[in-house]
């Protein structure tokens, strides 16, 4: 039996497609000097992700630890406040496929969890004394899969491990005097 070129050529193709999506990774993410997100793929190539619709600007530009997937948070006018707001988080995966989390709560942190398939986010209202929420998603979903909540009062041991990574960060205490 003897195979078309033809043939032969499209099983190449289709082989040749599947295992360089397969390999592409970012190399590096960033917000350049005009405020525009730039992210480089493992093969150079660059892209440049429009803003949404009434975006601001992008904050928080992170890659995961296999650098499979760059997130980063979408920032927007807010009416009652000087600065843009943190509304969405956007995961771009390196097959192109994007994952856009939020629930009208402003995202103040977030980060890549432990297991390298969900994300943990803290989100808090602009003004007041309302408690924080932490929730854990699926980064391919979004899907909510587990919740938290803290007030001034909580400690963070009292917090699931995964919310501990997207914590306020406190100032170091100042060392104690030494008078004499």
């Amino acid at each position: 039996m003897r195979l078309s070129p033809l043939l032969i050529v499209g099983v190449a193709l289709a082989l040749g497609a599947r295992t360089s999506s397969a390999q592409r990774t970012y190399r590096q993410a960033n917000v350049d000097s005009t405020g525009q997100l730039r992210i480089v793929l493992s093969t150079n190539r660059v892209i440049r992700p429009p803003k949404d619709s009434g975006q601001a600007g992008f904050e928080q530009v992170t890659m995961s630890a296999d650098r499979s997937i760059v997130g980063w948070v979408a920032l927007y006018p807010n009416c009652c406040t000087s600065y843009a707001i943190p509304l969405r988080l956007v995961l771009l995966r390196a097959d192109g496929r994007r994952t856009v989390i939020d629930n009208d709560l402003p995202i103040w942190q977030w980060a890549f969890a432990a297991d390298g398939r969900s994300v943990a986010i803290r989100q808090a209202p602009v003004h007041g004394a309302a408690p924080t929420s932490y929730e854990r998603r699926d980064i391919r979903t979004g899907r909510l899969l587990a919740t938290a909540q803290s007030d001034s009062a909580t400690p963070p041991a009292a917090l699931p491990v995964w919310a501990r990574d997207v914590m306020p960060r406190q100032p170091p205490l100042p060392a104690p005097s030494r008078e004499r």
